[in-house]
């Protein structure tokens, strides 16, 4: 615009009323920009906007894995029980001592005094594991950023990243029990070998099918949560915060919290468009969790049967019975795990997004089936679920 108005205005020209509709307009412009900038980083530093977010992605994203896993130890018995029977009140002394033996006990006061438990309602046949949510409470004006929309969608990224991580803690503890029974062994193993040799085969037989379905399992756990802790949450968090920094107004904050949002269902399959690639991860930790219950049935017979065995040599007989019982079941939740895997490869196969070179489903996909094991296996399908 012009410094000095033109000389219409006095005589109140059409060029003087431009000018100064023009004037008026780069002002208010101007306000509005110093006022969105001032509203943006209130935001950021009075109401400690980024705190509250790094805050949310280390409880309800797992991002803290320390206090995540000591929540892991010191819930699983209370979430064991029976839905209906979980009180929130034990839940929420439980996520307290799991924050005072974490680093989160370093994380600033208010954002403690924030994090709490949630129980959904419970449906029959349920367990605490279902039903139970780590809460964040959102006030004003951070409702403006974290809407209701926004904790719903924080809170289903939760269910499904306990419930990973609950797989990954299962199988864990599996190897850990298979450990003990196998010291155990030791000193009375070639005996057992000796003296009731049709037990010592079983015995042999089933922990060897435990191991190669748990390592097998194990593997797929391990690639899916690395795929997303790491290709996921890490590059969603650091595209938000490079956004955040380049962000004018309020409404861009807000939009690109929600893209951060879009990007973490997207890449943890949470999105409608990946519901055949969730179905089958759904279903996969189901036979997961399962096969946890069976191992510490086989565990629990072989650790009773070593000690029937130092009593009384002659009574092993049910046992070899029950230890080839369990590996008939091991051999079909192998199989059904088979299955379930290939239809996985091939929903993630059908993805549109792999069709880029620097997809990281193209990552994920080879270093699930990085020998071409599973896809051989597809072509020339056995009765078996594992070699011997």
């Amino acid at each position: 615009r012009a410094d000095v108005a033109p000389t219409g205005l006095e005589a109140g020209g059409a060029a003087g009323a431009e000018w100064l509709l023009r004037d008026l307009g780069a002002r208010v412009e101007q306000a509005a920009e110093r006022t969105n900038r001032h509203l943006v980083a209130l935001l950021m530093e009075r109401f400690a906007l980024r705190e509250h977010c790094l805050a949310l992605r280390r409880f309800l994203l797992l991002g803290q894995g320390d206090f995540a896993e000591g929540l892991m130890n010191l819930a699983a018995p209370e979430l064991g029980r029976a839905a209906a029977e979980v009180q929130k009140h034990q839940l929420a002394g439980i996520v307290d001592m799991a924050v005072r033996q974490s680093n989160a006990q370093f994380c600033p006061p208010d954002v403690l005094a924030r994090l709490g438990v949630r129980l959904l309602a419970p449906s029959a046949g349920e367990r605490g594991w279902d039903v139970f949510l780590l809460d964040y409470a959102i006030d004003s004006p951070l409702h403006v950023v974290f809407t209701a929309a926004a904790v719903r969608q924080y809170s289903r990224a939760f269910a499904f990243l306990w419930r990973l991580r609950r797989v990954s803690h299962a199988l864990a503890g599996c190897w850990s029990q298979h450990m003990a029974l196998q010291r155990h062994l030791v000193s009375c193993g070639p005996q057992l070998g000796a003296r009731a040799p049709e037990l010592g085969l079983e015995m042999r037989q089933t922990l060897h099918r435990c191991t190669c379905l748990r390592n097998e399992m194990q593997h797929f756990v391990q690639n899916v949560c690395s795929h997303i802790m790491c290709e996921v949450l890490e590059t969603s968090w650091a595209k938000l915060q490079a956004g955040w920094r380049a962000c004018a107004d309020l409404d861009e904050v807000v939009l690109e919290h929600q893209r951060y949002l879009e990007r973490i269902e997207e890449g943890a399959f949470l999105s409608p468009k990946a519901e055949p690639i969730f179905t089958q991860l759904s279903a996969l930790f189901g036979l997961a969790l399962e096969f946890t219950e069976l191992h510490d049935q086989v565990c629990a017979s072989a650790f009773e049967a070593v000690d029937v065995f130092l009593r009384e040599p002659e009574g092993l007989a049910p046992f070899a019975r029950s230890l080839a019982e369990c590996r008939a079941q091991l051999d079909q939740l192998g199989a059904g795990f088979l299955v379930r895997l290939q239809a996985l490869l091939r929903a993630l196969e059908a993805q549109p997004a792999l069709r880029r070179l620097s997809s990281d489903l193209r990552f994920l996909l080879s270093r699930l089936d990085f020998n071409a094991y599973y896809e051989l296996r597809r072509a020339a399908p056995t009765d078996r679920a594992w070699p011997a």
